[in-house]
């Protein structure tokens, strides 16, 4: 083999120039009323539509949706992760659904558990509440005795002595949302315990707002290329279903819950790219070489839920007909808590006396041997196992680019308490249980489209397989996920569809 010069010395090779281009920033504005609510009967519709047109390039990855949330009632909420009171993402272009994503708040927070680093939560906290920090230096000597053992272990150093000490060893390993509350608290922070609860910043006072800017999670506003606007007749509408008004969270006290809170001030703030025109015209004869169609490929979620009576194993239904299935990411909750307005019944879930689990395909088993958690009374001893299966969904074992921060021994599969959600409230209660579990199918993952298990061409059937150390003597509501490729056509006469 020719011995070469390492690329750092070969100065020819530079980045190539681009094409001349401008980028702006534009805000799409809902069609409609400017007020929104929950779902169940309150003033204002749940439903927002924002239509995205324009003869430009849209970049999905830069640009995100901004509003306004209201608190209307006489006491406080707890918000919950990420968005909890969006039901429903659909995204259209012409009348033709291309996207449409069930149980979208739940979805959202096991994607931001399993995946944000402590700088993405830092920044999710930032976009989401509009303040994060103290006014001034943080150090181990802005809290009081109670707190000051959480400040230094935020500040990565061990101090103090006796109860101190004992406290620092209590908060190590709590849950995120502990440590971003105590950035957040400011000249409150003498309120914060050890114990895993809410800092009272956190909480959204009566009649209080906060602003919340998030990228939304989906195959086209996630997708690494830009969107073509320019040769989409009916451009882009994004379509946004709000939940009931328990589902932002918990309430301190007694609420009046159709009109539990508003959503108003909707936006949608793109980063637009603007080419020369002849690049399009170009563009167009490439088209045309190659079948009248420009492709766009991501990764999208079909959702599917289902219950069932306590017992030690159940055999889950699950009616995915998709090309290609990377993988499944599924919860699983008391389903006499659904709609709580004093648990966060959105992002937390139980382990469910869950010991074991697989996906079965006709009479195929994926995979071989099952995922096994040596559960017993709800006492994981083996949470590594589920918890890299976790891991080989959104990435390679080796990439701690996604640490996965808010999973870790104290919330990830530590026991079932008050049922499934450990009533993590706005004070005096225990830390939120964040118990995700995922199998990853994908053969040739992030180098080859359509790799994961063709279920649309066949005709056999799919089911969870769970076996279980012995579960609660309740009804169990799951969630399931379905990890899926889809591909976008951009249609030389203006047509978008879609293949999932």
């Amino acid at each position: 083999m020719e011995r070469v010069a390492p690329r750092q010395v070969l100065y020819e090779q530079q980045l190539p120039l681009a094409i001349e281009s401008t980028s702006s920033r534009r805000i799409f504005f809902p069609e409609g009323g400017a007020n929104y609510g929950p779902s169940g009967g309150g003033t204002n519709p749940n439903i927002v539509r924002i239509p995205i047109n324009a003869d430009d390039l849209l970049d999905p990855q830069e640009s995100f949706l901004q509003f306004k949330f209201t608190n209307n009632t006489n006491t406080t909420i707890g918000p919950d992760i990420g968005v909890p009171f969006i039901r429903r993402l659909r995204i259209e272009s012409g009348g033709s659904t291309l996207e449409d994503i069930n149980e979208y708040g739940s979805l959202y927070a096991q994607l931001v558990s399993c995946q944000a680093s402590q700088g993405g939560f830092s920044e999710a906290t930032l976009t989401t509440s509009g303040s994060t920090g103290l006014n001034g230096t943080l150090s181990a000597n802005t809290y009081a005795q109670t707190d000051g053992a959480l400040s230094t272990v935020i500040l990565g150093t061990i101090a103090g002595a006796g109860a101190d000490q004992a406290a620092i060893a209590t908060a190590k390993g709590r849950n995120t949302t502990v440590i971003r509350d105590a950035v957040r608290a400011g000249s409150d922070a003498k309120t914060i315990t050890i114990g895993g609860q809410h800092v009272p910043n956190t909480k959204i006072g009566a009649g209080d707002s906060v602003f919340y800017n998030i990228p939304l999670v989906s195959a086209l506003l996630n997708c690494q290329k830009y969107l073509p606007l320019v040769f989409m007749n009916g451009g882009l509408t994004i379509e946004i279903e709000f939940d009931s008004a328990e589902s932002c969270g918990v309430f301190a006290g007694a609420v009046n819950i159709p009109n539990a809170w508003t959503v108003s001030d909707v936006r949608y703030i793109a980063h637009m790219i603007t080419l020369q025109r002849d690049f399009y015209d170009k563009l167009r004869m490439v088209m045309e070489g190659s079948g009248g169609v420009l492709q766009l490929a991501g990764t999208t979620y079909r959702h599917f839920q289902s219950s069932f009576p306590a017992g030690s194993n159940v055999s889950v239904p699950l009616p995915a007909k998709v090309k290609s299935m990377k993988g499944i990411l599924f919860t699983e909750k008391n389903q006499a808590d659904s709609n709580s307005s004093t648990l966060f019944n959105v992002s937390n879930s139980l382990i469910n006396g869950t010991n074991e689990y697989q996906l079965r395909v006709g009479s195929v088993v994926h995979p071989p041997t099952s995922v096994k958690i040596n559960n017993a009374g709800n006492v994981v001893t083996n949470k590594g196992e589920a918890y890299q299966e976790l891991r080989k969904l959104f990435g390679t074992l080796g990439d701690y680019t996604h640490g996965g921060v808010a999973l870790n021994d104290q919330t990830y599969m530590s026991g079932d308490v008050d049922e499934d959600h450990a009533a993590t409230g706005i004070a005096g209660t225990t830390i939120g249980r964040l118990n995700p579990k995922g199998l990853s199918l994908d053969s040739f993952p992030r180098t080859n489209l359509e790799s994961g298990v063709n279920s649309a061409d066949s005709n056999l059937s799919m089911s969870l397989e769970l076996r279980s150390a012995g579960g609660p003597a309740t009804v169990t509501r799951i969630d399931m996920w379905a990890m899926c490729d889809a591909i976008f056509y951009v249609n030389l006469d203006g047509s978008v569809s879609s293949s999932v």
